[in-house]
C-alpha cells in the first residue's frame, strides 16, 4: 500500500500531529523513523495513506505545524517528497 510518511522532531510533536490529524478524521499510525530519514538517527514519523495525503497536509498547515520532512513509500521504496 502506498503511503505518506511526515517526519516529526520528536515523540512529543508527533503527538501532537497525530492529534490533530484524529480531529481531522485522518487514520494516522505513529511509527519510528528508519535509519537514513533522519540525520540525528532516531525520530518519529506519522503514516498517512496515500488518499489522504492532502487533507493531512491541510491540517497540519490549519494548526500551524509542519512536518520536518514528507516521504512517499511506494513497493517498499521511500522518497522524499517537498511540500
Amino acid at each position: 500500500m502506498n503511503h505518506y510518511l511526515f517526519l516529526a522532531r520528536s515523540v512529543t510533536n508527533a503527538q501532537e500531529m497525530l492529534k490533530v490529524l484524529e480531529n481531522a478524521g485522518v487514520p494516522t499510525k505513529i511509527r519510528r523513523a528508519s535509519l537514513g530519514m533522519t540525520e540525528r538517527g532516531c525520530g518519529y514519523s506519522l503514516e498517512v495513506a496515500e488518499q489522504r495525503f492532502l487533507q493531512a497536509q491541510d491540517a497540519l498547515l490549519r494548526s500551524g505545524m509542519r512536518p520536518v520532512k514528507v516521504f512517499f513509500v511506494s513497493d517498499g521504496k521511500r522518497r522524499e517528497v517537498e511540500v
